[in-house]
């Protein structure tokens, strides 16, 4: 989207630091139409949070201080620039979410619904017309600025993000991205990397490695979706033989069969011959 000359313009930022506790904060700049200088008018830290939930946040807080500073009695407009695909791509998602009771068309629940919630409200209390469009990190000495604030909001204002689901993580073996696990009635054997609640029916989601028996390799990393009940069966850091729903664009554990025990020295060593059986019922072969 082309920046608008007469159009009040708000550029916001977020930031997170994993390895430091998750320390995380937003911030946003004003520039005026008649005013070339620039402002800081969005300012906020949390002990712990996620990158996706502060650059929603700053967003929010944004779109609060336009309705905050009744911008609508001098300008026409209000342009929010973002560098957060999640947050560009999601507010068009957004009003079909709620509809469906915050979950997508195939079902799948949403994550940080409490957010996208706050985010259509203030976007539709602003009393002006407001457009959210993607801007490239730090391309300009603006978005540096506002990069900057937002870190320094990160590790110096430890507020509590009270929305903020906090999920358990372990070690994985495989590096790189995690991808929605391809559901086709596959039983196979995984490993739990990490997990957390979702939604406001706290469904389970699990990152997992699948664990090859003949091979004693690990072959990709992919996350699922499971209930409460069947999930409370899945720990992190062991492996299991579960079977998997037949929807690939809503993959989910239907069944804990039994604990595997995983090689400890690596993926090739030798496994152990001992299982702990979580059902009377035959173990079928795996297959992928």
């Amino acid at each position: 989207m082309t920046r608008d000359p007469h159009a009040v313009q708000i550029s916001v930022d977020g930031s997170c630091y994993p390895n430091e506790g998750r320390k995380s904060g937003y911030a946003g700049i004003v520039v005026y139409p008649d005013d070339p200088t620039d402002h800081p008018v969005v300012f906020q830290g949390f002990k712990e949070s996620t990158i996706n939930r502060m650059e929603l946040s700053a967003s929010i807080a944004a779109m609060e201080w336009v309705r905050e500073e009744q911008i609508r009695r001098r300008f026409g407009r209000v342009q929010i620039f973002s560098d957060s695909k999640y947050v560009v791509d999601g507010q068009f998602s957004a009003p079909f979410w709620q509809r469906a009771r915050w979950r997508t068309a195939a079902g799948r629940p949403i994550a940080n619904d409490d957010l996208w919630k706050e985010f259509l409200s203030a976007k539709a209390k602003a009393g002006v017309r407001i457009d959210i469009s993607k801007v490239q990190n730090k391309s300009t000495p603006l978005l540096k600025r506002v990069d900057k604030l937002a870190k320094v909001a990160a590790k110096s204002h430890p507020n509590v993000d009270r929305g903020m689901v906090v999920g358990k993580i372990g070690r994985a073996k495989i590096k790189g991205p995690t991808t929605m696990f391809a559901a086709a009635n596959q039983v196979l054997v995984i490993r739990i990397v990490g997990s957390k609640t979702i939604g406001r029916t706290r469904e389970n989601r699990f990152v997992f490695e699948i664990f090859d028996e003949n091979t004693g390799t690990y072959l990709s990393k992919h996350f699922v979706y499971c209930t409460p009940s069947t999930g409370a069966l899945l720990h992190r850091q062991r492996g299991f033989r579960v079977r998997m729903n037949d929807r690939p664009d809503y993959p989910q554990i239907l069944a804990v069969l039994e604990e595997v025990p995983l090689p400890k020295a690596g993926p090739k060593a030798k496994r152990k011959n001992s299982k702990r059986s979580l059902t009377q019922s035959p173990v079928p072969s795996v297959q992928y």
